[in-house]
């Protein structure tokens, strides 16, 4: 009996005229090495190349993509048909208050800042469309590299960080020289609690709880290396602070209310709110003694919970759920997570974010929710085998040939990055700048 393999493909992708669209394979067919297998994508537009379909439009329409997968003696393993949606850019009537919420791959600002600029810049590559009024970024926070958007996204925190209003992580003012090689190595400080390194910044370092210990943030170090950084030297600190609670709980008010947090940041309306949620969280208590579908649908709860507060303050706001993009496939958890279950275990976590996927779409089709939410599929979208820092290493301690090998599990390179500005800018022009 032939094996069966799952191609976790979306049910509609948006293409825009003038955007190369490009779906790679390593981010929806749920198999170690899809590449053992023949990958057929079979579709009246684009081309099937070895490593993923692409398609350039030049004229708006749907197209139905299905794509099959063989083994050696042409059983089929599995399927996946999904709808390319291509649009055409047209400049809205009206501007649309887009708040985007996430975690460390959002604080940076480099997809919002991407996306910003390829609908109201000028030129570039790709070329931007000049829309100069049709979307404004509202939030909390703006990225230093990207000072013309606003968003709202604070290292290492999921769901439950934005709906609970308790002291997390925590910031120490030190004399910083760690280097992105030390993002997720493990700290002991003076208690014997364990703190995950996760942002790295002039002058201070943030940390984790690990596994969402309850000790007391330590008032003095040193912080003493655990496991898995590159510097393993004790990490010094004049002082510590916790990191800032959840920015739509008003004090004023006892709860979250978004209408009072729109007041606040000088929004006089959200209109679209992107959330790109659910890579961390993977070593709460609860996530470990979860089963993957169990967790996924507690994941989903918490995100339920936080889409009904924004509407419960603006009815007619639009919803895109992100899906998660695959980790590193090429050493990225060695070096962020060293040896240690669950996070060492990379098809495991590709699962986990696949299975995630999975629930987030159905989710955004449920009926109480499919008029004004949508799923984005990132994984598709995002290369994987390219996207992540990388270098060159010896293939062995005896030998000067080098191998490359990514450096980071999480967080893209910039160009990376901008594959999932290119993602969500198909959703948007699709929402609210088409024909």
């Amino acid at each position: 009996m032939a094996e069966k393999i799952r191609v976790n493909i979306p049910k509609k992708y948006d293409l825009v005229v003038g955007d190369t669209f490009q779906l790679y394979y390593r981010g929806i067919i749920e198999a170690p090495n899809p590449y053992v297998y023949s990958i057929v994508s079979i579709c009246d537009k684009g081309r099937n190349f070895p490593r993923y379909f692409e398609y350039a439009p030049t004229e708006p329409g749907q197209h139905k993509l299905t794509i099959k997968v063989y083994d050696a003696q042409r059983n089929l393993l599995g399927e996946g048909e999904t709808m390319l949606n291509v649009v055409v850019p047209k400049e809205p009537e009206k501007c649309t208050n887009i708040l985007c919420i996430g975690a460390s791959t959002t604080a940076g600002g480099q997809w919002v800042g991407e996306l910003n600029r390829r609908i109201t810049g000028e030129g570039g590559e790709p070329a931007a469309l000049g829309f100069k009024n049709a979307v404004k970024f509202v939030g909390t926070c703006k990225p230093a590299k990207y000072p013309d958007v606003n968003l709202t996204a604070y290292g290492g925190w999921h769901w439950d960080s934005y709906l609970t209003n308790a002291p997390g992580a925590m910031w120490v003012k030190c004399d910083n020289n760690r280097q992105v090689d030390d993002q997720h190595s493990l700290w002991q400080d003076v208690n014997g609690a364990i703190w995950q390194l996760e942002t790295l910044q002039i002058d201070y370092l943030k940390f984790n709880r690990w596994k969402d210990h309850t000790s007391p943030r330590p008032t003095e170090g040193p912080l003493v290396h655990y496991a898995n950084a590159a510097d393993t030297s004790p990490i010094e600190f004049t002082s510590s602070s916790d990191a800032p609670k959840t920015p739509f709980f008003i004090d004023e008010l006892g709860k979250i209310d978004f209408k009072a947090y729109a007041e606040q940041i000088g929004a006089d309306s959200i209109d679209a709110v992107y959330i790109w949620l659910g890579g961390n969280g993977l070593m709460s208590q609860q996530a470990l003694s979860l089963p993957r579908k169990e967790y996924c649908k507690v994941v989903v709860s918490k995100g339920k919970q936080l889409v009904g507060l924004i509407r419960e303050a603006f009815p007619n706001v639009k919803v895109r759920i992100m899906g998660q993009h695959l980790s590193s496939l090429n050493g990225g958890t060695g070096t962020s997570y060293g040896a240690m279950l669950p996070l060492t275990d990379t098809y495991e976590i590709c699962n986990y974010k696949w299975e995630l996927n999975l629930a987030y779409e159905a989710w955004c089709l449920e009926d109480e929710y499919k008029d004004f939410m949508e799923f984005i599929n990132i994984a598709g979208q995002f290369d994987c085998e390219y996207g992540y820092p990388c270098k060159q290493k010896p293939v062995n301690t005896r030998s000067t040939v080098t191998e490359r090998l990514d450096t980071n599990s999480v967080h893209p390179t910039t160009e990376g990055y901008y594959q999932v500005a290119d993602a969500v800018y198909r959703n948007v022009v699709a929402s609210f700048c088409s024909e």
